[in-house]
C-alpha cells in the first residue's frame, strides 16, 4: 500500500515537472544551431575524405606512369571505370531512398553482376601479369579488349 502511494506521488510530481517544461519551438533553438554545426562538420569531413581519395588516386596514377607508360594508361582506365561505377551507385542509392520515402517499390537492376565482377577481376589479373611480363603487346591488347567489353556490359546494365 505504501509503494502504491509513493508511485502515485512520484507520477504526480513527474507530470507537474513535465507540464512546466518549455515548448519545443520556443526555447530549444540551440539544438537547431547544433544541427547546423553538425551538418557543416559532416560536409567538411566529406570534402576532406574526397580530397584524400583524389590525392591517393593521383599518387597511384603518378607511380604507375613512372613504372611503365602502359601501366599508367591501364590504371587511368581503371580509375575512370571506378569513378563511373561510384557515381552510378550514388545515383541509384539516392533514387532508392527517394522511392522509399515516396513508398514506391521499383525493382532495382543490379549494375555489376557476376559477369561484370569477373571482367574487373580479369582486368586486375591482366595488370599483374603485365607487370610481371613487361607489358608485351598480347597483354596490352587483351587488357584493352577485356576493358571495352566490361565497360560495354556495365553500361548495358545501366540502361
Amino acid at each position: 500500500m505504501i509503494n502504491g502511494i509513493i508511485k502515485l506521488f512520484y507520477s504526480e510530481v513527474v507530470k507537474a515537472k513535465m507540464k512546466n517544461l518549455p515548448s519545443p519551438s520556443s526555447e530549444y533553438k540551440l539544438r537547431d544551431e547544433c544541427k547546423d554545426i553538425q551538418n557543416i562538420t559532416l560536409k567538411i569531413d566529406s570534402v576532406f575524405f574526397k580530397g584524400l581519395k583524389l590525392i591517393f588516386g593521383v599518387l597511384i596514377l603518378f607511380l604507375a606512369f613512372n613504372i611503365k607508360f602502359i601501366l599508367g594508361i591501364e590504371v587511368f582506365l581503371l580509375e575512370i571505370t571506378y569513378v563511373i561505377y561510384k557515381r552510378n551507385l550514388e545515383v541509384r542509392i539516392k533514387d532508392s531512398l527517394e522511392n522509399i520515402r515516396n513508398s514506391i517499390e521499383i525493382t532495382a537492376t543490379n549494375v555489376l553482376d557476376e559477369k561484370g565482377k569477373s571482367g574487373i577481376n580479369l582486368l586486375a589479373s591482366l595488370i599483374i601479369i603485365g607487370i610481371l611480363t613487361g607489358f608485351n603487346y598480347i597483354i596490352v591488347i587483351s587488357f584493352l579488349t577485356v576493358f571495352l567489353f566490361t565497360i560495354k556490359h556495365i553500361c548495358s546494365n545501366i540502361k
